[in-house]
């Protein structure tokens, strides 16, 4: 057992360690195709804003026409842009402002002289920087203009919400595909900005990243189908049920093994047991027959009586013995399928009678009662006189060796049932328990309580002959027995379709 559950064991523990990266790898998948589609989000919306950064940042006078053109453009084509404004670095004069009303943002850029600083720094490595700062619900966006010489910063005012819906609203469109659910969250109370579902989720049930240039704002996505987590979790159960699936077919397969195997040892003890008992059962009348033919050899007889004695002797030994050898052969040609029966109608009565009467000998020298109840009516039965002879020869055989010390009883009856009869041996003697009644037709099994093993010689193969004889006869073999109670063994034939039994299948 312990050589099959440890193979078990560690494929169960391999595998469910691989469920659980594959359940790892899975989810960092699904977490990094949602984190791609948000980073496509924001890269969208980085480009535009480098669009209209592009479009403004042109080698012309912030305060002349041709600019007031340009920014009246990006102004009509951009809905979601509020206001333009050119600031002089160097006076934090302001240039030029189209668009609304100016708001904070001109202030607050002048008053941050740091942030401006660092701005022309990076300008200066050939990076054009862009920084944010935040109206409520406006973003401000300033740069410096490498077109202007470093003296002119450019700032854009955008209405967070609208460039959101309008400007973001249709490549989020996109990107979801019927297949995601991309929401918009915004900086008080998480309130909902957009939304390409029905429903409205928490912002705990999303993968989530922040939009670049609109602080507080939080781009969201979930699968349509579920979460990641439910997914994962599904995945696994599957992963799980069919893995204890696996594992119990694998744990039947090891029981029916160790069944097998439990039964081979059992049958290869029972073989053993067999030998024994045979040999013992061939070495005793082997000894007496060599021992009296030894003596009548030497003529060393003193009385000519004993002569019969020895001659009767060795005779009745000679028919034990090959009892013992026709029962082993019949029961191999039985096993290999080799020995044939032919079935013929026999009458009933006349077939127990000529048994009990070529037993006799045995019932005398055992002081066995014997009572014979025969059929009423002369019936017939499909069978083969030989095989018969030998099922019942085997339960008288049993019935002697099993009954009482002193005082043995066989009984042996012909019943008729419908269109079947049935032929009873029952015995007074020591009974089978219930445990033993279920494999005393097993092939080489004994009966070994107590001292039965060493009281009572046997091979264990006439049971399993008589149920083989009967299966080959189309009926049965069946016993009713309780220990102290004696044991009643029923035949069961099946009635020729005989003329003669025509007027006669009744009782």
């Amino acid at each position: 057992m312990v050589v099959i559950s440890l193979p078990i064991g560690f494929f169960l523990v391999n595998e469910l360690t691989k469920l659980s990266e594959d359940e790892q790898m899975v989810e960092r998948v699904f977490t990094k195709q949602l984190e791609s589609i948000l980073f496509s989000v924001n890269q969208y919306s980085e480009n535009v804003i480098s669009y209209w950064v592009n479009n403004l940042d042109l080698p012309i006078e912030c305060n002349s026409d041709a600019m007031q053109e340009v920014a009246s453009n990006v102004l009509e084509n951009n809905p979601s842009i509020r206001q333009i404004g050119f600031i002089e670095t160097g006076k934090n004069e302001s240039l030029a402002i189209y668009g609304q009303n100016p708001g904070t943002l001109y202030t607050r850029i002048i008053e941050d002289k740091e942030k401006v600083d660092a701005l022309l720094e990076f300008l200066e490595s050939d990076y054009q920087k862009i920084e944010i700062l935040s109206l409520g619900k406006e973003t401000g966006l300033y740069f410096i203009m490498k077109n202007q010489g470093s003296q002119v910063l450019c700032f854009i005012v955008v209405n967070t919400e609208d460039f959101i819906q309008q400007g973001l609203g249709a490549e989020i469109q996109q990107v979801s595909q019927e297949l995601f659910q991309i929401v918009v969250f915004g900086p008080i109370d998480n309130s909902i900005v957009y939304n390409t579902g029905v429903d409205s989720p928490d912002i705990s049930e999303v993968q989530h990243t922040p939009l670049w240039y609109f602080p507080g704002y939080e781009l969201g996505i979930k699968l349509l189908s579920g979460t990641i987590d439910g997914l994962v979790s599904e995945r696994s159960k599957k992963g799980r049920s069919m893995l204890w699936g696996l594992v119990a077919v694998v744990f039947i397969g090891a029981v029916f093994v160790i069944w097998n195997i439990r039964k081979e040892i059992r049958l290869a003890e029972l073989k053993s047991d067999f030998v024994s008992n045979v040999s013992h059962e061939i070495r005793t009348p082997l000894a007496l027959i060599s021992m009296y033919a030894e003596t009548l050899k030497l003529k060393r007889l003193s009385k000519p009586e004993k002569y019969e004695r020895y001659i009767g002797t060795i005779h009745a030994e000679s028919v034990k013995l090959s009892a013992i050898v026709n029962n082993i052969l019949n029961f191999s040609k039985l096993e290999k399928g080799k020995k044939f029966f032919g079935l013929v109608p026999e009458p009933v009565n006349e077939l127990i009678e000529t048994i009990l009467h070529s037993y006799k000998p045995h019932f005398e020298e055992n002081q066995v009662e014997v009572s014979y109840t025969p059929l009423e009516r002369n019936i017939l039965i499909k069978a083969d006189r030989e095989g018969v002879s030998e099922a019942i020869n085997n339960l008288l055989d049993n019935a002697i060796k099993y009954g009482k010390e002193s005082g043995k009883k066989v009984s042996v009856k012909c019943i008729t049932q419908k269109k079947n009869v049935f032929i009873e041996v029952e015995d007074n003697g020591i009974g089978i328990s219930a445990k033993d009644k279920n494999h005393i037709f097993d092939k080489f099994y004994r009966v070994t309580k107590g001292d039965l093993a060493n009281k009572v010689k046997g091979s264990g193969l006439g049971l399993n002959i008589v149920k083989q004889i009967m299966k080959s006869h189309g009926g049965a073999v069946s016993v009713k027995s309780k220990p102290g109670e004696g044991s009643c063994f029923r035949l069961k034939f099946v009635i020729a379709k005989n003329k003669g039994n025509g007027k006669n299948s009744d009782s």
